[in-house]
């Protein structure tokens, strides 16, 4: 999951629940993506920036109804704070009392920032909206929808501008390439 920053002001009803861990009015947004292409398969958005992720993963139509999402014998990869299920993976998780090793924190986040990343570099204005929180739902929905048809439209004309760009930084997070 990650913030949509697109809160200029504190929403009338229940703002004080958009103000995240990042002191900022915020709406969360969960993104299921298909990780060979980061077309996005399902969303959950306009939960309050306070609300933890697992929560708000809770509101998608996978979560509710992963049979009728998910096909048999097939799961989707989720970052660490989610749970474990037949339908859902966690990478790696911590055990214990320990905590992960710097690599393999690095993945678990890599894995689940790629499609954002992707969508906010599309459509810069995503970084702060001066909308209201209706309209501001709306633009995200229409940018993830045109996010959808460019790598529908790359593919059909066999350019890779954006999943050229994915596999890149996927590759080898910069941090982590050894010199």
């Amino acid at each position: 999951g990650s913030y949509f920053n697109t809160l200029f002001q504190k929403p009338g009803y229940f703002g004080e629940m958009f103000y995240d861990r990042k002191s900022t009015y915020s709406m969360n947004c969960q993104l299921i993506v298909m990780l060979h292409n980061l077309h996005i398969v399902d969303y959950g958005l306009g939960h309050p920036g306070s609300v933890h992720d697992v929560y708000a993963f809770l509101g998608t139509r996978t979560a509710q109804n992963p049979d009728m999402m998910i096909p048999p014998e097939h799961w989707i990869w989720a970052d660490s704070v989610y749970v474990t299920q037949m339908w859902c993976v966690v990478p790696f998780k911590s055990t214990g009392g320990t905590g992960l090793s710097q690599s393999r924190n690095i993945y678990n986040k890599y894995l689940s920032k790629h499609a954002f990343a992707a969508l906010k570099g599309q459509f810069q204005s995503l970084h702060e909206l001066r909308l209201n929180m209706k309209i501001a739902m709306h633009w995200i929905q229409c940018c993830m929808i045109i996010h959808n048809m460019i790598i529908d439209f790359e593919d059909a004309l066999g350019v890779e501008r954006t999943m050229g760009w994915a596999r890149r930084e996927g590759a080898e997070p910069r941090h982590c390439q050894t010199k």
